[in-house]
C-alpha cells in the first residue's frame, strides 16, 4: 500500500487491481497510522499487520480479515509495562466503489478497530496484586511495611470534616 501525498502512511486499496473473484492482501504498515505517539500508557512495539480479503460486491468494495499489532501496555494495578498483542480477527467493512473509483482508503477504519480492541483497564496478569494504597509499594514483589487496618492518609482528612 502506497505512502500518502502528505508524507504519512495510508492504507489504500487500489480498486482496479482487485480481480473479480477477489484478492488476499497481506502485509504490514507502520504503527504511525494508530497515532499513539506520546501516549504514556501505550508503547507501540511493532507494525500493524493485516491479512484482508477484498472483493467487489454490488458496487462496493468489501474488506474482511484480521488486523494485529504488538504493544506494551501499562498495567492499571501495578503500573508496570507488559507486552501483549492486540488482534481484531473480525474486521469487516464495505466501501462505495463505483467503476470510476481509483482507490479506497481504509486507514481510519483500521485505526479505529485496533484502538477499540486495546483494553481500557489493562492488567499484566490475572493475579496482579497492584500497589499498596498507603505506601505505594508493589505488592507483587512482596508485602509492604504498612500495618493492616491503617487508614490511607489520603482519606484521613475526611474524618475531621464537620458536616
Amino acid at each position: 500500500m502506497p505512502p500518502s501525498d502528505d508524507g504519512g502512511v495510508d492504507l489504500k486499496i487500489m480498486v482496479a487491481r482487485i480481480p473479480e473473484e477477489g484478492s488476499l492482501l497481506e502485509g504490514d504498515e507502520p504503527s504511525s497510522i494508530l497515532e499513539l505517539d506520546g501516549d504514556r500508557f501505550v508503547k507501540v512495539v511493532g507494525d500493524v499487520q493485516y491479512a484482508l480479503y477484498v472483493q467487489h460486491v454490488s458496487g462496493e468494495l468489501v474488506a474482511s480479515g484480521t488486523l494485529s499489532i504488538d504493544l506494551e501496555l501499562m498495567c492499571t494495578r501495578c503500573s508496570e509495562f507488559f507486552s501483549t498483542t492486540v488482534v481484531d480477527s473480525d474486521f469487516l467493512r464495505a466501501y462505495p466503489a463505483s467503476e470510476d473509483t481509483d482507490s479506497v482508503d481504509i486507514t481510519g477504519d483500521v485505526r479505529e478497530d485496533l484502538l477499540l480492541h486495546v483494553p481500557v483497564f489493562p492488567v499484566c496478569k490475572e493475579g496482579c496484586k497492584g500497589l499498596c494504597a498507603q505506601c505505594g509499594a508493589d505488592l507483587n514483589k512482596g508485602p509492604c511495611a504498612c500495618k493492616k487496618g491503617d487508614r490511607p492518609i489520603s482519606w484521613s482528612a475526611l474524618d475531621n470534616l464537620d458536616l
